[in-house]
């Protein structure tokens, strides 16, 4: 007997189940796992400025490597401040500090004001607390 394609029925048959046998009895591809999610965005300026009460921060600088921005509420005075790296981020932080104050530190942002105020941002947006004496 043949097959329509003139192929004797029992080749036919056999090439179908070698294609089957192989499918059911290859090994099954490793599980892929879902890439891990991307690190969140460090807060900007407006989100910053909403955690501190200030919808609308000053813009003071727009620099490439910073923006800084001052902030006033009835509560009191912020000045927040972007970095677009760590390192700039660390510079920033050592020349500051000799001045003194207490600044809310978080991933590429800073807050300068007072400790009670820091906390409430703080609440909000993460980040520690640190304070420096004036030299």
């Amino acid at each position: 007997m043949q097959t329509s394609t003139g192929k004797p029925l029992a080749a036919a048959v056999a090439v179908a189940l070698a294609a089957l046998l192989t499918a059911c009895t290859a090994p099954a591809a490793p599980p892929t796992l879902a890439a891990p999610a991307a690190p969140a965005a460090p807060a900007g300026i407006d989100q910053i400025g909403a955690a501190a009460g200030c919808p609308r921060p000053a813009l003071q600088i727009d620099a490439a490597d910073l923006r800084q921005a001052d902030c006033r509420t009835a509560r009191g005075h912020y000045t927040l401040v972007t970095f677009t790296t760590e390192r700039g981020q660390r510079d920033w932080l050592e020349l500051a500090q000799m001045y003194g104050g207490a600044y809310l530190v978080g991933e590429r942002w800073v807050v300068v004001s007072t400790p009670p105020l820091l906390e409430g941002v703080r609440a909000q947006l993460g980040g520690r607390i640190e304070s420096a004496h004036h030299h």
